[in-house]
């Protein structure tokens, strides 16, 4: 019996130990990642993030994750004169009062959230589709 004990208590020891060497290592992970935040070393490089900072966020419009994936799915290359006309879409859409357009061009047709100014999903042809929760629609 007095060996159970003992063994209990040394068992108990050794979870404490663990436990307080895990609190030690989160600590330093955390000082780790803010130190690198700070310095400039941490960056988020998703393809949705880079899309948007590359693309998007110049014209006023991001990606939703799920469009800039069909984008790349669909091997879908906007330009710039291209996400200016979307840019002005949003722009058009939010004078309208149009919360959520599908946007219809040549080369894309979009559906984006004028709140957001978000891209939300993107295709390149409008057929056998079936579109819902738009509430207008502008083509440019």
């Amino acid at each position: 019996m007095k060996n159970d004990l003992m063994n209990n208590l040394r068992i108990s020891q050794l979870q404490n130990s663990k436990i307080q060497n895990d609190r030690v290592k989160k600590g330093e992970n955390a000082c780790r990642n803010e130190k690198a935040l700070k310095n400039g070393e941490l960056k988020n490089n998703s393809f949705e993030n880079l899309l948007n900072k590359k693309l998007g966020k110049k014209n006023g419009i991001v990606f939703s994750k799920h469009a800039s994936d069909r984008l790349v799915h669909r091997n879908i290359n906007l330009e710039e004169g291209e996400l200016k006309n979307l840019a002005n879409a949003f722009d058009t859409a939010e004078e309208k009062g149009i919360k959520n357009p599908l946007i219809v061009s040549d080369k894309i047709i979009c559906i984006g959230n004028t709140a957001s100014r978000t891209v939300v999903t993107a295709m390149d042809d409008m057929k056998n589709k079936v579109f819902t929760n738009i509430d207008g629609v502008i083509n440019i």
